[in-house]
């Protein structure tokens, strides 16, 4: 990967949907070539596709929680299916250190979090301890700073 793969990467992450050729042309290759790299990146798993990016708060979900749960490692799989699919978890993880799990979640009020995390994270008998953070405003969400 090299600068001009970079730059195309750049210029996909801001609107996937720019042509070939005014690629072509911010980057100065043929459309043949910036469609090679492209491909290419596909290929080997630089990119994994392409996909639409919702505004959560038009549609609704004007709260942003980060969420630590400290649990029973040995129920963490459990754990990790029963929330994985939920609508309103964006992102989840394993981490180190002393919380095991880190969700990124939204929600439509206080009141549906409240619920959420009652009915679906603080429900297994496993949880030890579980930290709530409310976001109050967003200044940058990208999934990688290119």
């Amino acid at each position: 990967m090299d600068s001009v793969d970079l730059k195309l990467l750049r210029i996909l992450e801001k609107d996937a949907r720019t042509p070939l050729r005014k690629m072509a042309r911010e980057v100065g290759l043929s459309t043949s070539g910036v469609r090679r790299r492209v491909q290419q990146m596909e290929k080997v798993g630089i990119i994994k596709g392409q996909s639409v990016v919702i505004d959560p708060k038009k549609y609704g979900f004007d709260i942003l929680a980060i969420i630590t749960i400290a649990a029973d490692p040995r129920s963490l799989k459990e754990m990790v299916r029963a929330i994985r699919g939920k609508h309103e978890v964006c992102e989840l993880h394993l981490v180190s250190g002393g919380d095991h799990l880190v969700a990124k979640i939204r929600s439509k009020s206080i009141d549906d979090l409240n619920k959420f995390v009652k009915e679906n994270i603080t429900s297994f008998e496993s949880v030890k301890q579980v930290s709530t953070m409310i976001a109050m405003e967003t200044f940058k969400e990208t999934l990688l700073n290119l």
